[in-house]
């Protein structure tokens, strides 16, 4: 009788632990950004949108494979495959927690590509990738069909892989030669506009696009960051420092006030009703101010999305560079607007006479940097006779500055080289002020004493 219970009641446990595990969430869902469940391009829509989307609350490390099952070939002829021109990327900053692995620029679709792999605590997460076709011109009309598989795998864990399949299916009607529907480029001809802050001539640049096709439903053309503004230092760009304005639109509506760029999406063009739209228009891009910019080379690429009937499609890109050339320089301005630090007709114990200088640092490399000073001679008059170095001091004074005076108290101004101001840690531009003081012993010799001291900027 003993026997029986005690059985019964480990019975009992096993039965209440067995639905806890079965309560565990860790699977792998995608959405397509026009819905459905299968990826499906064309012309009209070479790139859409998939967001794959991991459950978990299992506390398991993670990763998402994709897995090219069946290669992007044509339905009629197996022969026939798309190689490089099926392509994808990463959308940075859809995911929350863990790491995107994909590139953000567009990449040939590889056999096998780790996607994304998730924080040490294995948090629930999701990412979007865009999906698309390129050099349609080089791909034969037809129907294609090709299957991708999304894995989530567990990391050091014997959790079983769970899988998911996409088909995709590509179609291509358009006649050999026929121009996209609405064709994007640089004025030039080119895929680039390049911008220079400090060259006149290259302070904007125009992109045109034109519209080949007709529309019989109300479209809008959208633009689009794919990422920040960055220099291959890692630098980054205020989001303020590129403008555009439509131009040259007069059926549609596009946006007639000068805006800043952003990586949000913005709408730039609406078509009329039914469709109507100008044969082109233009988007002209500016730099705004660059004064407070790090040098250094910039580059983005923006989208250009079509949003009609409730759906979007990317239809190309442009690729965008900013030169910000290096900027190091001093400005030296006298008090008195003279090259030298003079005191003109000094007379024994007379008031102590005192001139300034301001000094002005540009800079944009963002290194940390500091201003010395080089004292050649003593104060001097023409007959050959000097004044002490205890009569003649200096102290440097901030004017709003970020960085720090070396010499806040009166110190003799000596022969020699001395470090007068260093920057702040990020290498702001700034300015400062020195001030000089001569005061007058009672056996000076009455007349005109001068230096000649030289200012040099250095980095740290």
């Amino acid at each position: 009788m003993m026997n029986k219970r005690i059985i019964s009641l480990f019975l009992a446990s096993l039965f209440i632990a067995v639905p806890l595990f079965a309560a565990d969430t860790f699977d792998l869902s995608y959405s397509i950004e026009d819905g459905g469940f299968s990826l499906q391009l064309n012309q009209a829509y070479p790139f859409k949108g998939v967001t794959l989307q991991v459950n978990s609350d299992v506390s398991t490390r993670y990763e998402v494979r994709q897995k090219l099952i069946n290669p992007i070939q044509s339905r009629t002829n197996p022969g026939q495959t798309f190689q490089e021109n099926f392509v994808f990327r990463g959308l940075r900053g859809t995911n929350k927690f863990g790491n995107l692995r994909v590139p953000v620029t567009d990449s040939s679709t590889r056999q096998e590509e780790l996607l994304y792999v998730s924080d040490n605590a294995g948090s629930a997460d999701s990412f979007t990738l865009a999906y698309g076709i390129t050099k349609i011109d080089d791909l034969a009309p037809g129907q294609y069909f090709g299957r991708i598989a999304f894995v989530l795998n567990p990391i050091a864990s014997a959790r079983p892989q769970v899988t998911k399949i996409l088909d995709v299916y590509i179609t291509i009607s358009r006649e050999a030669g026929q121009k996209p529907v609405i064709e994007i480029s640089a004025v030039n001809g080119g895929k680039t506009i390049s911008l220079n802050p400090n060259k006149e001539g290259i302070q904007s640049a125009d992109v045109l696009l034109k519209i080949n096709g007709n529309f019989t439903q109300p479209f809008k053309i959208i633009q689009v960051l794919n990422r920040p503004l960055e220099s291959l230092e890692g630098n980054k760009l205020e989001r303020d420092a590129v403008n555009f304005i439509v131009k040259e639109a007069r059926v549609g509506m596009g946006l007639s006030r000068i805006t800043a760029l952003s990586s949000g999406m913005q709408e730039v063009y609406s078509s009329a009703a039914g469709g109507n739209a100008d044969n082109y228009f233009l988007i002209s891009y500016s730099l705004a101010d660059f004064s407070g910019e790090k040098a250094g080379k910039f580059t983005t690429k923006i989208d250009y999305i079509l949003e009609a009937q409730g759906t979007q499609a990317r239809l190309d890109a442009i690729d965008l560079e900013i030169q910000n050339e290096r900027v190091f320089d001093l400005k030296i301005t006298p008090g008195d607007q003279g090259y030298a630090i003079e005191f003109e007709n000094v007379k024994p114990q007379e008031p102590p006479r005192e001139s300034e200088v301001l000094i002005e640092v540009m800079n944009n490399t963002g290194k940390r940097y500091q201003v010395s000073q080089d004292v050649l001679a003593d104060l001097t008059n023409k007959e050959g006779g000097t004044i002490p170095s205890q009569y003649f001091t200096l102290r440097t004074e901030t004017l709003e500055s970020k960085g720090i005076p070396k010499i806040a108290q009166w110190e003799e101004v000596k022969k020699g080289s001395s470090v007068v101001f260093i920057s702040d840690n990020q290498g702001s531009a700034d300015k400062f002020k020195i001030t000089y003081r001569l005061e007058s012993p009672k056996d000076l010799k009455m007349g005109n004493y001068a230096s000649r001291i030289t200012y040099s900027l250095s980095e740290l």
